[in-house]
């Protein structure tokens, strides 16, 4: 009898996966009944902070079609449905010309569930307290609202006086007024961006010149390899000094890991530079204890 259970469950296991399902389970605090348990003005659960993904873009260098077209199939549409579980925040935040401290959400609410079955347990109907056109309706009105941020999320081609990228990311860190602290059970920081901070204390495109960079015309000077992370501490104190002193605690750590989608400017750098430039951002992250990263370069995609 006992055999003959286990073989049942490995063929009902093996059917799962083989439809592409992968039983994720509901997590602790999940809403059980969209009417009684769900916030209807933002989709969030009631009860429970369950995750958060903030997605933060760099729009302080002009964008080319290509890039756009990479980075809207990876943070917005199916990407949405498939990586992130129902009722999990999603936020959008622009890095610009805005300072930190100033700058609000594009958009900040939870990912509907789907009504129908996906590798996350919770995107079904609980048919003993909803309705399968109930729910489906609620999730078209979301997924308008994502394509609607969608069409209108990508600026004219402008770009920034300063770009403040290490700032955005201590700031949504530790400012609660973000709502992105270790109270969710899980977190997301996703970061589109060029990686070429540059502000009035530190200035990569200067940390990354070579020597036979800096021997061109200023005019035809481009960044092209940059210094260690260990380098730049040592030759800019003042940097040194503010990253020692604003860098986040365990605390704000907890719980986080952190996406780099690497936005290939290659207008305004050398080709190679990629290389140096993501050491320089690894070795950073490091010492200001974020551990749990990927960084994922974008391909060239021709003049």
């Amino acid at each position: 009898m006992i055999k003959l259970l286990l073989k049942t469950f490995i063929i009902f296991f093996i059917f799962l996966n083989s439809n592409g399902y992968s039983l994720i389970s509901e997590p602790k605090g999940y809403p059980k009944c969209v009417n009684s348990d769900v916030n209807k003005s933002d989709f969030c659960p009631l009860e429970a902070k369950l995750g958060h993904t903030l997605i933060l873009v760099d729009f302080t260098s002009r964008w080319q079609k290509p890039q756009i077209d990479w980075v809207k199939g990876r943070i917005f549409g199916e990407a949405l449905i498939s990586g992130i579980p129902p009722y999990n925040r999603i936020s959008y935040l622009k890095i610009d010309n805005t300072p930190p401290h100033s700058q609000k959400y594009v958009y900040s609410k939870c990912r509907f569930k789907t009504g129908t079955k996906t590798k996350f347990e919770g995107d079904k109907v609980n048919s003993k307290c909803e309705g399968s056109d109930f729910i489906s309706n609620i999730y078209k009105a979301w997924r308008s609202q994502i394509d609607e941020v969608e069409k209108n999320f990508f600026p004219k081609n402008e770009e920034a006086d300063q770009s403040l990228i290490y700032e955005y990311i201590i700031h949504v860190l530790r400012e609660l007024s973000v709502d992105f602290g270790s109270d969710y059970q899980k977190r997301e920081l996703i970061i589109v961006s060029d990686l070429m901070q540059y502000s009035e204390r530190v200035n990569f495109f200067k940390h990354c010149k070579s020597a036979s960079e800096k021997l061109k015309p200023k005019n035809k000077q481009k960044a092209d390899k940059c210094g260690t992370f260990e380098k730049l501490m040592k030759n800019e104190k003042s940097f040194a000094n503010y990253i020692e002193r604003t860098k986040p605690n365990q605390e704000m750590l907890k719980n986080l890991k952190v996406k780099v989608l690497f936005i290939n400017h290659s207008y305004q750098t050398r080709q190679d530079l990629y290389i140096t430039l993501e050491q320089l951002w690894i070795d950073m992250f490091k010492y200001i204890g974020i551990n749990d990263y990927e960084i994922i370069p974008q391909i060239d995609f021709g003049p």
